[in-house]
């Protein structure tokens, strides 16, 4: 067992940086013409007309950085593809304003909340506003704990530290002045998702496994260890007006990798195509009653 739990803990320190990503994107701006595709549903409230966002600051993990199959949702929000998402054609930010859009992206796969806290730092002085910041975080903060869940039962110091990081992270978005005199800004942040659906079993529905370190989970369902998690991102944002929590857990629930028509890639990690649609479209029903 001792020997498991070793492997356990270096496994969970290669998957969040390796699987999820390890190459830092660097901050730089481009016309929305340069972005992707869009999410599935009854096309996110498309009767309202959105704010007028004039830049798109990307942050947060590899959900947010390339990873799974594309187009990614933060391509979609900005430039929906029309081809393959045509329910949404004309619900994205490139259409409403043009390529006046500017796109600033921070994200880096792997992150955790510590990492999320460096991305704000380094972002821009001054930005062209309103701006529309989009976040996914805490997958990575999630599996690197698992270790320590299991071996002693209590992660409660990982959950403090995330909730520390948000909240410098939340702070410093909002901070009156913060890209500029006047410029408004809108945060949205994901919640955490469950590969297994709740049910603690990390395999497809063809009988595939997720692998190490999820095939190491061994304490039933899972909703009592990732509430807390869960819990301090809403506490965290409720105490920042600008910050909304998207409920990308409720999503997702019913379409993890057990399921026939499952929004997971092969690696249990990422989003699929349809699942980059559906966090697009989590978000844009969101941007549409800004």
């Amino acid at each position: 067992m001792r020997t498991e739990l070793r492997r356990l803990f270096a496994l969970a320190s290669i998957l969040a940086v390796a699987a999820c990503g390890g190459s830092e994107s660097n901050t730089h701006a481009s016309t929305a013409g340069d972005a992707g595709g869009t999410t599935s549903g009854d096309g996110g409230g498309g009767t309202t007309t959105p704010t007028a966002f004039k830049t798109h600051v990307i942050l947060g993990d590899s959900i947010s950085n390339m990873f799974g199959e594309g187009p990614y949702f933060y391509q979609l929000i900005d430039h929906n593809d029309d081809n393959k998402w045509p329910d949404y054609k004309g619900k994205d930010l490139a259409t409403k304003y043009g390529s006046s859009l500017k796109i600033v992206t921070a994200s880096k796969g792997g992150a955790t909340g510590t990492g999320l806290d460096t991305q704000v730092h380094g972002l821009p002085q001054t930005l062209d506003g309103p701006v529309l910041v989009t976040i996914t975080i805490g997958g990575n903060d999630v599996v690197a704990a698992m270790g320590t869940l299991l071996l002693s039962g209590n992660d409660d110091a990982d959950v403090a530290n995330f909730k520390t990081y948000l909240d410098r992270a939340f702070g410093e978005l909002t901070m009156p002045g913060r890209f500029g005199a006047g410029v408004d800004v809108k945060v949205l942040v994901a919640n955490i998702y469950d590969p297994s659906d709740g049910t603690g079993t990390f395999k497809f529905a063809n009988g595939t496994s997720c692998g190490q370190p999820f095939s190491l989970w061994n304490k039933g369902p899972t909703a009592m260890y990732l509430s807390p998690w869960e819990d301090a991102m809403t506490s965290t944002a409720a105490k920042y007006p600008g910050v909304t929590v998207l409920d990308m857990h409720s999503r997702f629930m019913g379409h993890g990798v057990p399921a026939k028509e499952t929004w997971f890639y092969s690696d249990c990690i990422h989003p699929n195509a349809p699942g980059h649609n559906e966090v697009r479209g989590l978000f844009w029903d969101a941007i549409a009653k800004m």
